[in-house]
């Protein structure tokens, strides 16, 4: 398993599935917009002040008049907290012939120190809250001016309220949108980041390198079209033929099963032939052949034909069309085991395809569940491991090497596909 995750990893991540990603922010997003229609609801709010005085007898003393401001402010405070009782609500709603549900909140607070009361009011209906506003300052201001006779109280609505502006659903649609999308966002950043810190997948060629003591080849991008593939076969063609010398055979390995080995090998024999010599590329999977219908071939005699001794390699090798110096030996489903196959007549056959070509290229199934790479390896002078990135796991590379070294296979690299 490897222990860091770098920056591109993660950018590689979301290269790789940003259809998804982008599937992701959009369902969010017009989900959200679809919900704020249906279970968000716009409140609107208007203000009125009422203004409380209490009127001085003339022929008050001293003392009543320094206790005016304590009385004034007592008469304030009462007015404050019958504002944020229910009560006030249901007589507004009354007064009004309205349900008191149309009400959402009624609030009082003092401004400042001041003998002045702000009357708040929130409501789903823009074009009655400022009727509500002023109905409820209005009969806070009789009903605290009815309570205390004594000293007289005054309360007057002197602030009435602004009709309040409704707002368009649109703007509420797009708000809406645009929260769920970037919700969306963060939902998946979280799940990619899971996703690769649990991933036990090659993903660091890096690290691998430097773990398993073993060199990279080359890379073969998932994306960017035929070019880009031909280039990386040509940056894996020198880098192969400079650490492997005078190698003429060659067995490309799949590590596990799907790490497209067998389109490796193609690419590479093929990027061999184009540098003017001649090529002989050979299916070794005798359980689920595929360069037959790769390279759209149908041959009379096969590789398990010229393993078993029934035809020489000449009656088995086909010529591939478009591709001057490159040939195949196309593989068939074996009534016995493969491994066996190998064992009995592959060194026959390498020895002469020696004579018929510069290179021979043999691919090798998944070397995890069969044996058959391990036969291959130690009767050939090179092997390349193959697997591909973000599926094959660290621990089957690992094993791969293992078990290919100590079959006497000598492992060049390994290549990672679909990067």
């Amino acid at each position: 398993m490897e222990l860091f995750v770098s920056f591109s990893e993660i950018m590689h991540f979301f290269k790789r599935t940003w259809i998804r990603f982008l599937v992701v922010v959009i369902v969010f997003g017009v989900a959200c917009s679809l919900l704020s229609l249906k279970l968000f609801h716009r409140t609107y709010s208007a203000n009125s002040t009422i203004t409380l005085s209490c009127d001085i007898p003339e022929d008050a003393g001293t003392d009543y008049r320094l206790q005016y401001t304590n009385i004034l402010a007592s008469r304030v405070q009462t007015a404050v907290a019958q504002a944020n009782t229910h009560s006030l609500i249901e007589k507004t709603a009354e007064k009004l012939g309205i349900d008191s549900s149309e009400i959402i909140s009624i609030a009082g607070e003092q401004v400042l120190s001041a003998p002045v009361v702000k009357i708040t009011v929130q409501t789903q209906s823009a074009g009655r809250a400022a009727e509500i506003s002023d109905t409820a300052a209005q009969i806070l201001a009789d009903g605290i001016a009815q309570q205390f006779p004594s000293p007289k109280l005054t309360a007057t609505l002197t602030d009435k309220a602004q009709p309040a502006k409704a707002s368009s659903s649109k703007s509420a649609v797009l708000k809406a949108g645009i929260l769920g999308a970037i919700l969306g966002f963060l939902i998946y950043v979280i799940y990619g980041l899971i996703c690769i810190l649990g991933d036990r997948s090659v993903r660091n060629t890096r690290f691998a390198e430097e773990a398993l003591k073993i060199d990279l080849l080359g890379e073969i991008p998932h994306s960017g079209g035929r070019e880009a593939k031909e280039d990386a076969f040509r940056r894996i063609r020198a880098a192969a033929l400079h650490k492997l010398d005078n190698a003429a055979c060659i067995v490309v390995e799949s590590v596990s099963d799907g790490d497209e080995g067998a389109e490796t090998a193609a690419g590479l024999a093929v990027s061999l032939a184009r540098t003017g010599k001649r090529v002989l590329l050979a299916d070794g999977d005798l359980r689920e052949p595929k360069l037959a219908g790769m390279f759209q071939l149908q041959p009379k005699k096969t590789f398990n034909d010229v393993l078993s001794g029934t035809c020489g390699l000449t009656d088995a090798v086909a010529e591939v069309k478009g591709v001057p110096g490159l040939s195949v030996v196309c593989g068939a489903k074996a009534e016995e085991s493969p491994a066996d196959l190998f064992a009995k007549g592959f060194a026959n056959f390498t020895a002469e395809a020696k004579k018929l070509c510069d290179y021979l290229i043999v691919y090798a199934p998944s070397s995890t569940r069969y044996p058959d790479a391990e036969n291959l390896a130690a009767a050939s002078e090179a092997v390349i491991l193959n697997v591909k990135f973000g599926s094959t796991s660290y621990v089957a590379l690992r094993d791969a090497l293992r078990r290919t070294t100590e079959a006497g296979g000598n492992v060049a690299g390994f290549v990672v596909a679909s990067v």
